[in-house]
């Protein structure tokens, strides 16, 4: 007869809480500090310290299941998993870790309680004074996949593995992601409407609310509608171009490449990519006799797949890891007339005391508004953060360009948003609105607690308790000449305006499924954030020691356009007015 036996749990969490609960609970982060058997010299009663040192080793003890809650995202009623954390009581955390168990556990829900318990049972004979062993990773039959995943219980080097990126440059990869979707009738003819008013059919409704325009007319019935532009995902362009050849769509073929997160980082790390825009700043192993090769182009981030790409990934890591920290630059500028990144007094704006590049940032494929987005120094925390779903990690930017947040008296991050308009993909037909919007943290940047949202996130506005910083662009363009002295925003704007036009240049160079299908009835609206990022080439520019050089994080499908509405009541027409009767207004700019 086998026994089976109970375990508490000794605490279950949410992530972005555990700082505040341990702060806020000393009875609890003595007890945890006792279970984990933490040095009590590193922490030596400092319990800032303890808490950190807590944060670096809870990845062997902690445990998660995860509960279906429905909710609604802009109207759509979705179920998202919340992930929830635990950590077993002392006897179930003794439990030690073994690819030769002895017990197991499993996890259930009490549903009447709505409580979450852990049981073991022996799966050999057990004997007095045995120690108990759980293989925490029994459900992974990939043995070289299991090596890198135990990596927080058990210590390799993986270092002298390749990066290379290989499966997510293939056909095969785009194609797993994407979903059923027809492509236009080849040859079929384009029938443009000449008669205005258009008639739209929209599911937005600040589209609605917004388009006052004479030419445009918003009706409820979509089979004569002129316009489709809808917030739900089209799927059939073949049966758009057979049966009605003379209505427009918001939105193109396959543009999932640029919208979900994996696909955008696979596309950047593409041959052409790297053609267009030049090399990023992380690559392979140097092999005898070949040159190094990129692993990103120069717009987008060293990014690994960590679904498929785990090894490349732990394999860069752990070289990075052994790499000494980028030496800090000078306080002192001897280019002070000229450096971009000089104030008045002479002097290298924040100069940080070492900028690390081993900081990544971890992201499920295909959620927005910075929802389950973690930022950690950690191997362990990012092996076991893969626990939840498909990720990606990206290297953090460690030295953003900053702006000055005189409210608070610090020194920010910002990213900015600029709306991007595509007409056309073969040829590329590319405008950007001259408005641009920005995001600011709310507390001074540095590299440290990287849990903490309010210094190293951006999105406030979908958060109850967090303050929201509004700067207009035209306040923003002043505030930041004057705190860059030898900066013209221009210049800034205009190699911002470059990276969009190699961004959608590359996404159009490669036909379906591995970039947007070109079809005549297609419109469609971007929205692409941006972040600017310290970089230094003195090979390259003689008269500076830092360029600042666009970085970009996302492309949002059918943004959230409330702000843009609120201050340019325009907005709407002026979109449409460009995408479907050929008339740019003096807020536009073409950049292709």
């Amino acid at each position: 007869m086998c026994s089976i036996f109970l375990i508490d749990h000794a605490w279950t969490f949410e992530l972005a809480d555990v700082r505040k609960t341990l702060v806020s609970n000393p009875s609890l982060l003595s007890r945890m500090v006792n279970l984990m058997c933490l040095n009590e010299k590193e922490i030596n009663g400092n319990e800032s310290a303890a808490v950190d040192e807590f944060m670096r080793k809870m990845w062997k003890f902690c445990h998660l299941y995860q509960i279906s809650k429905p909710s609604e995202v802009d109207g759509d009623h979705i179920v998202i998993k919340k992930d929830v954390w635990y950590i077993l009581d002392e006897f179930g955390s003794s439990i030690k870790q073994s690819s030769e168990p002895n017990v197991r556990v499993a996890s259930f829900m009490y549903v009447p309680e709505r409580l979450c318990y852990s049981v073991f049972w022996p799966i050999v004979d057990l004997h007095k004074e045995d120690t108990l062993y759980v293989d925490w990773l029994s459900a992974v039959t990939d043995s070289d996949k299991k090596s890198l995943l135990l990596l927080p219980w058990e210590d390799q080097d993986f270092s002298d593995r390749s990066s290379a990126h290989s499966y997510v440059l293939t056909d095969d990869f785009f194609s797993s992601h994407k979903i059923q979707e027809s492509l236009p009738e080849p040859g079929a003819p384009f029938v443009s409407v000449c008669s205005l008013p258009l008639k739209v059919y929209t599911d937005i409704n600040l589209v609605a609310e917004t388009l006052s325009s004479p030419s445009y007319e918003v009706t409820e019935e979509r089979n004569e509608a002129d316009i489709l532009w809808l917030y739900s995902h089209f799927r059939d362009y073949k049966r758009l171009s057979i049966d009605s050849p003379s209505v427009f769509v918001n939105q193109f073929p396959n543009e999932s490449v640029l919208t979900v997160k994996d696909m955008l980082a696979a596309l950047a790390a593409s041959e052409r990519a790297i053609e267009i825009s030049g090399p990023g700043d992380a690559f392979d192993l140097e092999n005898e006799g070949s040159p190094k090769q990129p692993l990103t182009c120069s717009w987008y981030p060293v990014t690994f797949n960590l679904f498929y790409e785990l090894s490349q990934f732990v394999a860069f890591f752990q070289r990075q890891e052994e790499e000494e920290s980028e030496a800090p630059a000078s306080s002192t500028c001897p280019l002070t007339s000229s450096c971009l990144r000089c104030s008045k007094e002479g002097q290298h704006i924040l100069v940080l005391s070492e900028v690390k590049n081993n900081i990544w940032i971890i992201k499920p494929w295909n959620l927005g508004r910075g929802l389950g987005i973690f930022i950690t120094d950690n191997l362990a925390q990012i092996l076991r953060l893969t626990d939840s779903g498909p990720m990606i990690a990206s290297r953090y930017i460690s030295d953003p360009v900053l702006f000055y947040r005189e409210d608070i008296s610090s020194w920010v991050k910002f990213d900015v948003r600029y709306v991007v308009l595509l007409k056309s993909v073969q040829p590329l037909e590319l405008f950007a609105h001259k408005v641009f919007w920005l995001r600011f943290a709310n507390k001074a940047f540095s590299l440290d607690n990287f849990d903490d949202y309010a210094k190293h996130f951006t999105v406030m506005n979908y958060r109850e308790h967090d303050e929201l910083k509004q700067v207009h662009h035209d306040e923003f363009i002043e505030s930041f000449e004057k705190q860059y002295p030898n900066v013209k925003w221009k210049n800034v704007e205009a190699a911002i305006h470059r990276t969009l036009v190699d961004l959608f240049t590359v996404a159009s160079a490669y036909p379906p499924p591995r970039g947007l299908g070109d079809c005549k009835q297609s419109r469609a609206m971007y929205a692409v954030d941006l972040m600017l990022e310290w970089q230094r080439r003195p090979d390259v520019e003689k008269d500076t020691c830092f360029v600042m050089q666009p970085q970009v994080c996302e492309v949002n499908f059918i943004p959230d356009c409330t702000r843009a509405c609120k201050y340019h009541p325009e907005f709407h027409n002026e979109v449409f007015d460009c995408l479907f009767l050929n008339r740019v207004s003096d807020n536009l700019q073409q950049l292709a």
